[in-house]
């Protein structure tokens, strides 16, 4: 708008000039020394001809000018016309390379490399493109070269950083972040990088001052860099526990003051308080830190702050835990937990009652185990809350990356990333916590039963007999007798399919008849030692099936153990469980599903 209003008043300005020219004509005489005569003109006419004059001049000059300049104007238009393919080339490589097309991105790559010289992004193609073909070391190289430039100095430190990572190279990954938080101390990856290299080296000084540089520079903001304080001056407080308990209180108080709602920073200082004998001190922080977050570790801490109280001051001051959170599960807990020690069964009764209500849990039913054990006795009801207890949900434990641990720890120690251990349930597939020890809860396997053996009257009188009729007999009760102990081996060994036991007695009976044979052949030398021979055979027979059957029981011991609810009235499977339908394979009884058919 104000270069229009100059334009405008440009032109008013030249009309208002010529039209007083026009008004007031005027005479221009003109006289050179070689002319004999002067010319006259208006001052209108000079006016026109010294304009025509000018704009003659400017014409030719920028002829002149351009026929002269002509070839580097020619090389500058050549040049931005190669910069262009050039540019052309590197955006499709990179897409080419973003798409993992890897022959494209090499192609477009070296083509870009041809128009554009010293372009960072051309190195950045080809590095990238070696990584998708494999060639590592290239990659490296490429990298290399970038930090010669100052441009490419923090991308090549950046692409180093990723390979020394990705080939498990800590200290190298470690190396090129330092270098490139020197070289830009905002940058996040690099400041987060040093920082976890700090905390796993256990430098907590060192990682404190690297956490205040990243808040100088606005990568953390407030509420993260205070709980990044107070993990850090909790896991100092637990690196000087032994050597320093002072220091480690004053780290640990920071800890909590950083982040009075982060229960390792309370934990830890009460522990190192009592342990100087500041209990005052030791349960105003357990009391602030559980308001906020009550937590098992703050519950059992505050109950046993002084070891020489009694039962009912535990529970005095566990109800005072319930007062402050009366609507969490970790209240009612510790209340149970205290009254059954206080030998109050109605209160832990009900306590339990209103945690049983909202989640049933291991923890949950092997406390009710306890209630039981301690209040009546009653071993049947203790089985069975045992029993529900191998079966029931998980309890909340510290966690990360698949890993479960009975201890907070300040990094994880599969990826080492800072603050990675949560309190919450794991997953199914994750292994239990080991708070609870379930090898307790299992009981010795039964003895293998004995096998049956025929009795007496069925052994045959060799000596009333002939020859070929005492082979026939022998061979007779030997199979006999070992489909009796195979069956009652079977029986024990919860094996119900058919098909199994007649195998199994097939197998015995040709075992049986080769022994009749070595019978009838030591008959042949003597036939008044006919029958003891007969009866030593089945003897031995006998003998070692029962030897067998002993071993089978030492090798598999769970196996041999009768899970037929039918034999003494014992809780053999959750009361849940339809057990094996007919015509259906038994499953093979591991450990596991020892524990979960809740044989106790």
């Amino acid at each position: 708008m104000f270069r229009i209003a100059v334009f405008i008043l440009f032109l008013f300005g030249l009309a208002t000039g010529f039209a007083w020219l026009a008004d007031n004509p005027g005479t221009v005489t003109v006289q050179w020394p070689w002319l004999d005569k002067s010319v006259e003109v208006s001052l209108l006419q000079a006016v026109i001809a010294m304009t025509v004059i000018v704009l003659v001049i400017m014409m030719s000059w920028w002829l002149i000018s351009g026929v002269l300049n002509s070839p580097k104007l020619f090389g500058r238009w050549r040049k931005g016309r190669r910069r262009d393919k050039g540019y052309a080339a590197l955006s499709s490589g990179l897409v080419a390379a973003g798409a993992g097309n890897a022959p494209v991105a090499r192609k477009l790559a070296k083509e870009s490399g041809k128009f554009l010289e010293n372009e960072p992004l051309v190195a950045l193609l080809t590095a990238q493109t070696d990584l998708l073909e494999g060639k590592r070391a290239d990659a490296r190289d490429n990298f290399q070269s970038m930090l010669e430039n100052e441009d490419t100095k923090l991308l090549g430190l950046r692409g180093l950083f990723i390979e020394a990572e990705r080939e498990g190279e800590a200290e190298a990954a470690a190396h090129f972040a330092s270098e490139a938080m020197k070289t830009s101390p905002g940058t996040p990856w690099a400041s987060q990088a040093v920082l976890k290299s700090q905390a796993l080296s256990g430098d907590w000084e060192a990682a404190l001052k690297t956490l205040e540089t990243n808040r100088a520079s606005g990568i953390f903001d407030k509420p993260e860099y205070l709980r990044k304080r107070a993990v850090l001056l909790t896991a100092q407080a637990l690196s000087e526990e032994n050597s320093s308990p002072d220091t480690a209180k004053s780290h640990a108080m920071a800890a909590h003051k950083a982040d009075n709602a982060f229960v390792p920073a309370a934990a830890t200082a009460s522990r190192i308080a009592l342990r100087l004998d500041d209990t005052r001190r030791a349960g105003r922080v357990l009391e602030t830190c559980w308001k906020q977050t009550p937590h098992p570790e703050l519950a059992e801490a505050f109950v046993n702050l002084k070891p020489g109280d009694t039962a009912k001051e535990k529970l005095k001051r566990a109800k005072r835990l319930l007062k402050k959170a009366p609507d969490h599960i970790e209240s009612q807990i510790i209340v149970a937990k205290a009254a059954i020690e206080a030998s109050d069964f109605k209160l832990a009764r009900e306590s339990m009652e209103n945690v049983l209500g909202k989640e049933t849990t291991e923890r949950a039913c092997l406390i009710m185990a306890d209630i039981e054990e301690a209040e009546h006795g009653d071993q049947g009801r203790v089985r069975e809350w045992l029993s529900r207890a191998i079966n029931a949900e998980r309890d909340a434990c510290w966690t990360a990356d698949g890993i479960v641990s009975t201890e907070w720890k300040p990094f994880s120690p599969v990826t080492g990333k800072l603050d990675a251990f949560e309190w919450k349930t794991p997953v199914a597939e994750m292994i239990k916590s080991e708070a609870i020890d379930y090898s307790s809860l299992v009981h010795e396997p039964l003895p293998a039963p004995e096998p049956i053996m025929k009795p007496e009257a069925d052994i045959v009188d060799v000596e009333t007999t002939d020859k070929p009729a005492v082979a026939a007999a022998a061979a007779t009760v030997a199979a006999a007798t070992v489909v009796g102990v195979v069956a009652d081996q079977d029986k024990a060994e919860a094996d119900t399919v058919e098909d199994v036991e007649d195998t199994k007695s097939t197998d015995s009976a040709e075992e049986a008849v080769v022994e009749a044979e070595v019978v009838t052949t030591k008959e042949s030398s003597a036939d008044e030692t006919e029958s003891a021979a007969i009866k030593e055979e089945e003897t031995d027979s006998a003998e070692g099936m029962e030897k067998d059957s002993e071993t089978k029981a030492e090798k598999k011991p769970y196996e041999n153990i009768d899970l037929d609810p039918d034999q003494d009235g014992r809780i053999d499977r959750h009361p849940d469980d339809p057990g094996i339908k007919e015509g259906e394979k038994p499953k093979k009884k591991g450990m596991f599903l020892f524990l979960n058919k809740g044989f106790i």
